[in-house]
Parts: C-alpha cells; structure tokens; sequence
C-alpha cells in the first residue's frame, strides 16, 4: 500500500505530553496517529467522547454574587464537582490505554472479551457517569444540589473512585503482560478479563447510589439563634479588638435578616460559610494563643465575615423586594376590586 506524509502544527507542550504517553505506552507518535486515522476511517466517529466545556465562563451569567463568591473560598459542591470530574477522566484514559493496547497477534475468549469490555461495554457505563456528572452540576440544579445530604454523593464519589483505582491497576499490569507476551496459551489473560467484569458490575452499582442522592434531603437549616450561638462558640478564644466588633456587626444582620432567608440560601450559609468563618476563627485563636503575629488570620476572619455579611444583606434585599412587589399587587387588586363596586369616586358602580 503506498505510503503519503503528512504534516500539520502542533503545540509544543501538547507534542511534549503525547510523546511522554507514547512512550509509556510503548507507542511512537505515528503509531498513535496511525491507530487514530484507521479507527475513524472503519467506524465512521471520532473513537472517544468530545464535549463542550459545560462548566465554562458562560455559566456564571447571571449568577447571584453571593455564588460566585462562595467560589473564592472551599465549597464542597465544587470540590466534589472536581472531583468526579478528575475521576471520569482517568477513568476514560485507563479503559483507552488498555483497548488501544490490546495486539490482534492474541487471540482467544478472553482476549475478545477483555476488547469488548475496554472498547464497548465499559466505555458506554464511563460516557453514561460523565454525562451524569454533567446534568447533576447543571445550572437548572444548582439550588437543588443544596438541599441533598452530601455523605449520599461522597458514597457515590468513593465508589467510582474505586473503579478508577481497580483500573489503574489493570492497566499498569495488563498492558506489560500484553507486551511481553510471545505466543502460546492465551488462556493466562482470563484473570485480567474477570477483573474487568468485576468492574463492570461495579459500574452496575453507581445509579442506586445517584437515586438515592436524589431522594435524600440535608439537615433543616437552623434559626437566626442558632447561627449566633454557632459564631460565638467559633469566637470565644478570639482577642482581636476589630475581629470582635465585625462579628457584633454580623451577629446584628443574623438578627435582622437570617429568619428571612429561603431554605437553600440558609443551608448554604450553614453549610460553606459559615463552616469556612469558624475554621479562621479558630485558626486566629490559635495564632493569638501561641503569639503568632495575628494580623494575617485576622484578614481572612474578616473576610469571611464580609461573605457572610453580603449574602445576608443580598437576601434581606431580595426579601424586602418581594415584600414591596406583593404590596404593590395588592393595591392594584383592591383598587379594581373598588371600582368594579363603584367605591372610586368617577366609577361606575352596578346597574341597578
């Protein structure tokens, strides 16, 4: 068959990384191109899933502030989020590392099946995690995600990393054992098929699981009260004179707006904010107490102060908003109600 070059740019760094994966993987990179162009030319697609970025700059439009301020400091949605995204990731490499690593000089059952489990079978149950991934972090979710008891999806989360681990493994022992094979019985490969099987009933595990974090609800929210008692516990080692005087201020704002607030804005404080201020509270009595220099705990305290601050004046304003819009309904509606009864003066009452 005749043979044609091909040439096209590439950036360095990307050529860099391919040739280190190559290599590891006992591939040149023309092998690996070669392997590419021939699976696409047979099947017709690109032999791996390509998606869009769904969690890119144009999902922050229209994002309350107090969101994207909770992405300046730890958020467990976003770093479970990460985390799922990172494992389906290595996911994918390792079920494709072993499939394009598979000889056609090995044959038999197992071999096949190992194929089909790689190239197929497990392939299909990883695209069905990552697209899960991708419709539980979705926008229209995000408020949804804040009222489900996290320890369910953290259930999910170690079960697939387990997958990914179980995976590992394989790949770093099958795919020497497929290179250093020289012939004979092939039959030495069904341990590594049945391993493979394991890990796809694993994957059958995953959607019970994802069911049941659904169905689950988080702790109800407590009071404006039990916020303040929360912060003074956090507070009660704390010296710093203008750390005391912010959280009087705050605990102020508790007390006027906190009761006010729906129930997943409320959790989210419970859960991330206020979480983060009691970690620099401690961190800042520890500082005081060991006679550390305090200035810089103090900062963070008195940011997390502000975040806090500013989801509570942002849901005050919101509530005061509703309050007037609902106001300004009922006028309109006793108005007409006067006039059709002819109560306005200038209406025009009933026939008699």
């Amino acid at each position: 068959m005749a043979q044609v070059m091909v040439n096209f740019r590439m950036d360095e760094n990307v050529k860099k990384c391919m040739e280190q994966a190559c290599r590891e993987m006992g591939l040149s990179m023309t092998t690996a191109f070669t392997i590419f162009a021939t699976k696409v030319g047979r099947e017709k697609r690109i032999p791996f899933e390509i998606t869009a970025e769904p969690y890119g700059p144009q999902s922050r439009r229209g994002r309350p502030r107090e969101e994207e301020a909770l992405e300046e400091g730890p958020s467990p949605l976003m770093e479970k989020r990460e985390r799922l995204e990172a494992l389906c990731a290595e996911i994918r490499q390792s079920l494709t590392a072993v499939h394009t690593a598979v000889p056609s000089s090995i044959t038999g059952l197992s071999m096949e099946r190992i194929r089909l489990l790689c190239g197929d079978e497990l392939k299909d149950k990883a695209a069905g995690i990552t697209g899960s991934a991708r419709t539980l972090f979705s926008a229209r979710n995000a408020e949804i995600l804040e009222t489900k008891d996290l320890s369910v999806l953290d259930e999910y989360l170690d079960g697939l990393a387990d997958i990914a681990e179980d995976l590992r493994d394989l790949r770093s022992a099958l795919i020497p054992a497929m290179k250093s094979w020289t012939g004979g019985d092939a039959g030495a490969f069904a341990p590594y098929e049945q391993r493979l099987a394991a890990v796809s009933r694993k994957f059958d595990g995953l959607p019970s699981v994802m069911q049941r974090f659904w169905a689950s609800s988080a702790q109800i929210p407590g009071s404006a009260r039990t916020v303040q008692a929360r912060i003074r516990r956090a507070a009660a080692p704390v010296e710093t004179p203008y750390v005391l005087t912010a959280l009087e201020g705050l605990e102020s704002l508790i007390a006027r707006h906190y009761d006010a607030l729906d129930g997943p804005t409320k959790a989210r404080v419970e859960a991330h904010y206020l979480q983060t201020l009691e970690l620099t509270l401690e961190e800042l009595g520890r500082a005081e107490q060991g006679g550390e220099d305090p200035a810089g705990k103090a900062a963070l305290c008195l940011r997390a102060v502000g975040v806090v601050s500013q989801v509570l004046s942002g849901g005050g304003r919101a509530r005061r908003e509703q309050t007037r819009r609902n106001l300004e309904a009922e006028v309109t509606a006793l108005e007409r109600l006067a006039a059709l009864r002819g109560d306005v003066p200038g209406g025009a009452g009933p026939e008699a």
